[in-house]
C-alpha cells in the first residue's frame, strides 16, 4: 500500500483526532454570485506561514506535545502548577450543494466532475435531508432544530482546542480569510442549547466524567487503526483493528461495497483522493429516560441499574467490555486491552443486541471490516441534574461526527442495516438500545437473555428511545492539495 501523506489529509481523520477540550462547529453559507470570491479565499487559508486547516502531520506534533505534558502532570500534585498544552485546529468540509457551489467558478479550469457521483456516492448525492427520513428512521426534517431545516448548508467549519477563547479567536480568523459575511454567511436558524445562529459548541465533560458521554460512559473507544499514521506500539497492542487506509481516506483502490449496496466508488473524480466523507449528526440524549431504562434492571435479569446499562451499552461505565468482565466492572486504574472477540461469549453476559456488539460485530468478514469509521464527536451541552424543572434549552447530548471512505459502506449502512434492524443478526435480537431507531418514532425492544440462555420475556419490554437526531448533514472533507489547487483558485 503507499505511504500516507501526512501534508495532504485533513488532521481529524485519525482515531483520536483534534486535541480538544472546546470544539465549535460552523456552518455556513456560500453568498450568491460570490462564488468565485469564494473560492480565491480557500486558497488563501493556506497562505502565508499559518494555515488554517491542520493537516494530520502538524496534528500528530501537536499530540506528542500534549502526551509529553501529561506524562509530566503525573508527577505534579498542585493542579495550578500542571502544565497546559496550547493546541488549536481546525477542518473544512462541503456538503454536495456546497460543491456543486463551489463548481460553478471552475470555467477554464479542471473540473469538479461532480455528475458520477449519483453513482460513486449516491447517499452524499442524496444529502442526509432525504436520506435520514427515508432510509434511517430519522424524525421528519420539520423536526429537526432550525439550524438544519432552514437555509441550505454548503460548508463546515470544525474548530477544536484546549479553549473557547484559542477557538473561538481562530473561528473568527478563518471566517475573515472565507470573507464573512459578503462571501459566506450564518444559516438562518440556532441550534439549543448554543444560541448563535449558525454554529453548534461542545465540551468535554469535567473531571472524571472527561472522555465520557452524557449517559456515562467512556466514549470513542474501539477506533480503527492506521499504518503510517498510528503508532507501531498502537498496532501492536490492537491488532485486530488495524484498517486498510482506503476504508477511512478515498483512494486510487477503494474496496468493495457491502451485499445489496448499489454504489460504484472507482468513478469518483481523482481530485477526492485523500479525503473523506463525514457524517455528522446532533443526537439529544435524555438522561432521565435512560436511567429510568436501566432501573428496570429486576426484569433485565441484572442486579443492579449499572450491570443493566453495561449490558446494553457492551461496556461499563469504564469502557472495560463487559466480554472480558462478565460480572462487575474493572478495578479503578486497570488497564483493560480491547482485542478481544465474541465467539464463545454468552448472550447472558453480552446480549445480541448491546451496541458495541451491535455497531461492530468483530468478526474477520469484509462486510464488518468495511463498516468501520473514524469517530470524532464531542458532548454538548450542561450536566445533567435530577429533579430539575424542564426547560427546552437545557439539553445535552454528543455531536457525533465519522469519517470514512463511503457512506454507504460504513455510517449509514451501520445505522439502517445493524442499529435499526431488530433481526440483525439473528431474528430475534431487538434493536440497538442506545441509537436504534424504529419506523414511525416506534418503540424499541432488546432481547436480554437468563444466566441459562434462555430469553427473559418481557425483559426491558417496549421502550422508547433516549437518543433523538435533531439535525444532521452529510460532508465531504476534502484533501490539503485539492483544497489549494481544485476547489480554491488564484
Amino acid at each position: 500500500m503507499a505511504e500516507v501523506n501526512l501534508d495532504d489529509i485533513q488532521g481529524d481523520l485519525f482515531n483520536r483526532g483534534f486535541p480538544k477540550f472546546h470544539e465549535v462547529y460552523y456552518f455556513f453559507h456560500i453568498v450568491s454570485t460570490k462564488e468565485k470570491e469564494f473560492s480565491q479565499n480557500v486558497k488563501n487559508l493556506f497562505s502565508g506561514e499559518d494555515k488554517h486547516v491542520s493537516s494530520l502531520k502538524k496534528v500528530l506534533e501537536d499530540w506528542k506535545g500534549v502526551d509529553a505534558a501529561a506524562r509530566k502532570n503525573r508527577t505534579i500534585d498542585d493542579p495550578a502548577k500542571k502544565e497546559v498544552v496550547p493546541t488549536c485546529n481546525a477542518l473544512i468540509a462541503f456538503s454536495k450543494s456546497g460543491l456543486d457551489k463551489t463548481g460553478l467558478t471552475l470555467a477554464g479550469r479542471p473540473s469538479l466532475d461532480l455528475r458520477n457521483l449519483k453513482l460513486s456516492d449516491p447517499i452524499f448525492d442524496m444529502g442526509m435531508k432525504e436520506d435520514g427520513p427515508n432510509n434511517l428512521n430519522d424524525p421528519p426534517v420539520d423536526d429537526w432544530d432550525p439550524l438544519f431545516r432552514k437555509t441550505t448548508i454548503h460548508g463546515l467549519l470544525k474548530v477544536a482546542g484546549n479553549s473557547p477563547e484559542i477557538v473561538n479567536d481562530e473561528l473568527g480568523h478563518i471566517k475573515r480569510i472565507l470573507g464573512y459575511p459578503y462571501v459566506i454567511k450564518d444559516i438562518d436558524g440556532n441550534s439549543p442549547p448554543t444560541k448563535t445562529n449558525s454554529t453548534l459548541e461542545g465540551n468535554t465533560r469535567p473531571g472524571k466524567e472527561h472522555g465520557h458521554e452524557h449517559f456515562g460512559f467512556r466514549d470513542g473507544l474501539s477506533q480503527p487503526l492506521l499504518k503510517g499514521i498510528n503508532s507501531p506500539e498502537a498496532l501492536k497492542a490492537d491488532p485486530y483493528m488495524q484498517t486498510n487506509q482506503n476504508i477511512i481516506t478515498v483512494t486510487s483502490n477503494p474496496p468493495g461495497t457491502q451485499d445489496g449496496i448499489e454504489a460504484y466508488p472507482k468513478d469518483r473524480p481523482t481530485w477526492m483522493v485523500n479525503g473523506s466523507f463525514l457524517a455528522f449528526r446532533k443526537l439529544e440524549q435524555d438522561v432521565q429516560k435512560w436511567i429510568d431504562l436501566v432501573n428496570k434492571f429486576a426484569d433485565a435479569g441484572c442486579r443492579n441499574a449499572d450491570h443493566c446499562g453495561a449490558k446494553l451499552m457492551g461496556r461499563w461505565k469504564s469502557g472495560a467490555p463487559v466480554a472480558k468482565f462478565p460480572k462487575e466492572d474493572a478495578p479503578p486504574g486497570t488497564r483493560f486491552d480491547n482485542a478481544f472477540r465474541y465467539k464463545g461469549v454468552a448472550k447472558f453476559d453480552c446480549p445480541l443486541g448491546a451496541h458495541i456488539r451491535k455497531v461492530h460485530p468483530r468478526t474477520d468478514a469484509d462486510s464488518i471490516k468495511m463498516a468501520r469509521m473514524i469517530r470524532n464527536g464531542i458532548p454538548y451541552g450542561t450536566e445533567f441534574k435530577p429533579n430539575n424543572r424542564p426547560d427546552p434549552d437545557d439539553t445535552r447530548g454528543l455531536l457525533f461526527a465519522c469519517y470514512q471512505s463511503s457512506l454507504e459502506n460504513s455510517f449509514q449502512f451501520v445505522q439502517r442495516a445493524w442499529s435499526n434492524n431488530e433481526k440483525f443478526p439473528t431474528s430475534k435480537t431487538g434493536y440497538d438500545a442506545l441509537i436504534g431507531q424504529a419506523k414511525d418514532d416506534g418503540m424499541l425492544n432488546i432481547t436480554l437473555h437468563s444466566d441459562d440462555e434462555g430469553d427473559l420475556d418481557p425483559g426491558l419490554g417496549q421502550f422508547q428511545k433516549s437518543v433523538t437526531m435533531k439535525g444532521g448533514e452529510y460532508f465531504f472533507v476534502p484533501s490539503i492539495s485539492a483544497l489549494k489547487n481544485t476547489l480554491g483558485c488564484d
